[in-house]
C-alpha cells in the first residue's frame, strides 16, 4: 500500500512538473551565449615587477551568459608576455639571476561577473588561477621577484576593471575599451598591473 501511494505521488509530480516546464519561458537574455575578445596593454605597478619587467601585451577571450538583464556571468582565458627593461648579460651565473634579464608569459583563467551600467558603461571584477613561464626557465615561472624565494609558477589572478562600450559599424557590433587592475598572488605577495583592453564583441 506504501508503495503504491509513493508511486502515485511520484506520478502526479513528474506531471505537475512537465506541465510546469512547458509554461516557462526563459527570458531572451539568458539565451544567447556572449562572446567576446581583443588585445592587452599594460604596465606592472608594484616596485619589485616594475624595476625589472614594465611593459607587457597579451590578447584575451572573455565568454558570458546574461543571468538578468544588467549583469553578465562570464570566463575569461587571458595570455600576456612582459618584457624585461634590462636587456644586459647577468653576472650572478644563477638560473634566477638570468630570469631577472628574460621576458616572461602569463596564462591566466579567470571566471568572472559583469554589471552593465548606463550609458554603456561596465564593471567587472574576476578572479581565477594563472601559470607563469620565464623565458629562461619554464620552472621558475615569477621566482625572479624576492617574495617569491626562486619558484612561483602558479598563483591566484584577480582583477577589476571598468570600461565603456562604443558602436562599431551598422551591424551594432561593440568595441569595448576598459580599464584594468590584476594581479598575480603565490606565497601570500601580490604582482600588480595596471592597463587597458581593447575588445570586439563578436556575439552581443
Amino acid at each position: 500500500m506504501a508503495i503504491t501511494i509513493i508511486a502515485v505521488l511520484l506520478f502526479t509530480h513528474l506531471c505537475v512538473a512537465q506541465k510546469l516546464e512547458k509554461q516557462i519561458v526563459l527570458p531572451d537574455y539568458s539565451k544567447k551565449l556572449l562572446l567576446e575578445g581583443g588585445v592587452n596593454l599594460s604596465v606592472s605597478v608594484h616596485e619589485e615587477l616594475y624595476e625589472t619587467h614594465r611593459a607587457g601585451i597579451g590578447i584575451n577571450v572573455r565568454a558570458s551568459i546574461r543571468i538578468s538583464p544588467k549583469t553578465e556571468l562570464g570566463i575569461r582565458g587571458e595570455y600576456d608576455y612582459r618584457f624585461v627593461r634590462n636587456i644586459s648579460p647577468d653576472t650572478t651565473g644563477t638560473a634566477i639571476g638570468r630570469a631577472l634579464h628574460k621576458n616572461f608569459s602569463l596564462f591566466a583563467i579567470k571566471p568572472n561577473v559583469q554589471f552593465n551600467l548606463k550609458k554603456k558603461w561596465f564593471l567587472g571584477l574576476e578572479t581565477g588561477v594563472g601559470f607563469a613561464i620565464s623565458d629562461e626557465n619554464n620552472r621558475i615561472g615569477l621566482g625572479f621577484v624576492p617574495e617569491y624565494n626562486g619558484k612561483a609558477q602558479f598563483g591566484s589572478c584577480s582583477g577589476l576593471y571598468l570600461g565603456k562600450y562604443f558602436t562599431a559599424g551598422t551591424n551594432q557590433r561593440k568595441l569595448g575599451i576598459s580599464l584594468n587592475l590584476t594581479n598575480f598572488v603565490a606565497k601570500g605577495h601580490a604582482e600588480n598591473t595596471l592597463g587597458l583592453k581593447f575588445n570586439y564583441s563578436f556575439i552581443k
